[in-house]
């Protein structure tokens, strides 16, 4: 009886050692690897959490650039104020290109613009000057009917009546087209020619043959849109001549004349 105890003893001891060893080995050559490969896969995956916030927080920040931007480009053609400024700029532009002069002009702003009256031109009008190359896209797309979107509630415009002057016909025709072409949303009401007929050109004793005429131009703006007004888009003039008397080219042109 004494002799089975230790011999079972022996074999308990035997079986326990040999079970270690299986779970020691185990562990090392199965467990272990396991365990290293987890570790490593989870400090990569921190490291990409952490990339990955980094790049929603640039994103973030370039959205809200690019929104700012977006907005700024978007004021040129509808802004929220009459701006008249800038519409100064252009009227000036269209002036000094088709080599016109504009003698007398009349602001007249704070008109509410209805959807009767000309809403779908003005939604086509911002379409086409958000996307100019739309126009030329497909005419089979244009003969299809679209479903425009509504013209937004609130938009008022600011009407200016010229007097102008041009060299001829062709003249009036470019400050027009320019005008028409603009950045900024414009529309020609009217136009009426007090100046010469065409055919005076033709004259060769005609000394006054220039196109004197009234044009009547509007342009829009949304006030309704508050918190754009801070995103004006800035306003570029030329720099200031820094002349004491503003009249001195005047003079010497006149006394080279007399000269």
């Amino acid at each position: 009886m004494i002799e089975w105890r230790k011999k079972h003893t022996i074999i308990i001891v035997l079986t326990l050692v040999l079970s270690s060893l299986v779970v020691y080995f185990s562990y090392l050559l199965l467990i272990k690897p396991k365990a290293q490969q987890i570790d490593s896969l989870q400090s990569q995956i921190e490291t990409e959490n952490t990339l990955i916030q980094t790049l929603q927080k640039s994103s973030s920040g370039s959205n809200i650039n690019e929104a700012m931007l977006s907005a700024v480009e978007l004021q040129k053609i509808l802004p929220v104020s009459p701006f008249e400024e800038q519409f100064l700029l252009d009227l000036e532009k269209a002036e000094t290109i088709s080599n016109s002069m504009i003698t007398s002009l009349t602001f007249q702003e704070g008109e509410q613009v209805t959807a009767e009256e000309d809403g779908d031109e003005l939604v086509e009008a911002y379409d086409e000057k958000l996307d100019p190359d739309a126009e030329n896209e497909g005419n089979e797309e244009a003969s299809e009917e679209v479903e425009t979107e509504p013209m937004p509630q609130g938009l008022e415009k600011l009407t200016v009546e010229l007097t102008v002057t041009s060299p001829s016909y062709y003249e009036l025709e470019d400050f027009i087209r320019i005008l028409e072409n603009s950045k900024r949303i414009t529309q020609i009401e009217s136009v009426s020619v007090e100046g010469n007929p065409e055919f005076v050109h033709l004259l060769e004793d005609s000394e006054e043959t220039d196109y004197e005429y009234n044009v009547v131009v509007s342009t829009f703006y949304l006030p309704s849109l508050e918190e754009l007004r801070e995103q004006l888009p800035p306003i570029f003039t030329p720099e200031p001549s820094d002349k004491q008397n503003p009249f001195t080219n005047a003079i010497e042109e006149e006394d080279e004349d007399r000269s």
